[in-house]
């Protein structure tokens, strides 16, 4: 699990967790506790290309108290109540131009102004039920 500090003062939460020994499912959640089970009624559900890992970041950008998500594949928003501290949007990148700034360190683009390479290292950060 990874904090994210937001500029407004809202923290939220990025979490792995695997279920049954199914592959991890990365998603944002406003609850702090490691182990809450991913909620589709409140979370944000990362798409199965971003696992989080060093070849699959999530690359952010914060305006207030907005996630900007920038990636190849639309993130699934809850289905019922969003939380009220953040809110997440999306912004579309090429396959290509995502896997040019999660490249390897000689080969990656620098990222833009105000973006950040969040990675939620795996092991002792996921949580498996």
């Amino acid at each position: 699990m990874v904090t994210l500090h937001l500029p407004s003062g809202a923290t939220a939460y990025v979490r792995r967790q695997s279920l049954f020994r199914k592959p991890a499912e990365v998603y944002l959640s406003a609850s702090g506790d490691f182990c809450a089970p991913y909620d589709r009624s409140h979370d944000f559900k990362l798409p199965d290309v971003i696992h989080g890992g060093t070849e699959s970041p999530l690359l952010v950008s914060y305006q207030g108290n907005t996630i900007i998500l920038h990636g190849p594949k639309q993130i699934l928003r809850p289905g019922h109540a969003p939380p009220s501290s953040f809110n997440v949007i999306y912004e579309e990148l090429t396959p290509e131009v995502y896997s040019a700034y999660v490249g390897s360190d000689q080969q990656s683009q620098k990222l833009p102004e105000g973006w950040v390479r969040v990675e939620v290292p795996f092991g002792h950060n996921t949580c498996a039920l």
